[in-house]
């Protein structure tokens, strides 16, 4: 969020100190790491699969529409339209704010964003908040929920009306999980290994030894073997032969990588944290288990079980927060999906031609998703001469 952006105006300052923003405990894992949502974005599977999720919901386009009798039209006249599709606020495009919103529920659970209005009371602009610093807390006395929100060293209260808020997985119904937290231990494995191999690297892949001598030495004959080992064999001189004297044998302390099966821990976390968003391997650059039969399958699960559920909180939480009750019964939001799921052009064609056959499509709607003009006598639709209502006689007129 750019700070700047932040429109203090709407907001009361409040004494309390409850605003600050609480982060989840980071302590250490098992395996010596310390994970926060920070930081977990340096593991690049993490980084991947946010990534895949967030850019795949931003990519598509999101329109407002209003019901008109059994049909429905682009409600473009309506002003949260153009929030929605063209301009979120005056400093972020689409594409950047639903990005923000998947990526804040991949780490954080939760998103929040301040709702600024106009005179009118309709949605002007919609400025988002940094996640960790929201705290959302009900009023025992009223029932009211009040958001607060650290900023700058100040803490400020938001009513539940200036705040739209989309919620990830919640087992309260009042807060959403953060996967980091609740992942912590499998993250820090991953960390684990990716700090292993770095530090492993770093000592051009030599692991550590130890010189072991016949007898005892005293001070001097030790000062003098370890300072002529490091002489001879430290930094550039690492790959040099080594002469041993007296007896004098070098010992590998440490397992090789084979043995510790470190590749096999990493593969076996890659596919852990990708299950764990639930993002098909090979849109993280694993094609191990993949195919070209496989993978077209795969891509269509990735909306079906993948984006779909960011897709519907989003979608509910526009109707119930940015849309007035009454509006509700005419106007709704919706992702349009339809480009991810079109195929090559051979089975795009082949489905058209079904639904054009049978009466489900007409030659505009067909075009529409091609990004075609319409044309002349194009909406006329097609009753197939061979079919005729389910129970009824042939011989009924």
């Amino acid at each position: 969020m750019m700070l700047n952006s932040f429109k203090s105006r709407s907001l009361n300052v409040s004494s309390s100190s409850s605003g600050m923003f609480s982060l989840f405990g980071a302590p250490s894992t098992k395996s010596g790491t310390v994970v926060t949502v920070d930081n977990a974005m340096q593991i690049s599977t993490v980084f991947s699969c946010v990534r895949v999720l967030s850019e795949g919901v931003a990519c598509l386009p999101l329109h407002l529409y209003k019901k008109k009798d059994k049909s429905k039209e682009k409600a473009i006249n309506h002003p949260l339209y153009d929030v929605l599709h063209s301009r979120p606020n005056s400093e972020h495009t689409p594409i950047t704010f639903f990005e923000m919103i998947i990526s804040s529920l991949c780490l954080h659970g939760n998103f929040y964003a301040q709702i600024i209005r106009s005179n009118r009371g309709d949605v002007k602009e919609l400025i988002p908040l940094i996640s960790k610093n929201v705290t959302k807390y009900r009023i025992k006395s009223t029932g009211e929920i009040v958001f607060t929100y650290y900023l700058d060293g100040k803490t400020y209260e938001l009513k539940s009306d200036e705040v739209f808020e989309v919620m990830g997985l919640t087992l309260d119904g009042f807060t959403g999980l953060s996967p980091i937290a609740y992942q912590r231990e499998s993250l820090g494995l991953a960390k684990a290994a990716v700090e292993h191999g770095s530090k492993y690297f770093a000592n051009d892949a030599t692991p550590p030894l130890a010189l072991e001598v016949p007898k005892e030495l005293n001070d001097d004959a030790y000062k003098r073997l370890k300072e002529s080992w490091h002489e001879a064999h430290g930094k550039d001189n690492k790959f040099k032969t080594a002469i041993l004297e007296q007896g004098t044998t070098a010992k590998q302390l440490s397992i090789s990588h084979k043995d510790s099966q470190f590749l096999e821990t990493r593969k076996f976390q890659r596919s852990e944290i990708a299950g764990m968003y639930r993002v098909p391997l090979h849109l993280i650059n694993d094609l191990e288990k993949s195919s070209f039969n496989n993978i077209a399958h795969q891509s269509l699960e990735y909306v079906m079980y993948s984006l779909q559920p960011h897709l519907i909180r989003t979608e509910q939480a526009i109707n119930n927060q940015l849309l007035t009750e009454e509006e509700r019964k005419t106007y709704y939001a919706k992702f349009n999906v339809a480009g991810l799921l079109r195929g090559d052009i051979e089975s795009r064609y082949n489905a058209y031609n079904t639904g054009r056959n049978i009466g489900m499509l007409c030659v505009n709607e067909i075009r529409e998703m091609e990004e075609l003009n319409p044309i002349e006598n194009g909406d006329i639709y097609l009753e197939p001469l061979n079919m005729q209502e389910a129970g009824k006689d042939k011989n009924d007129d």
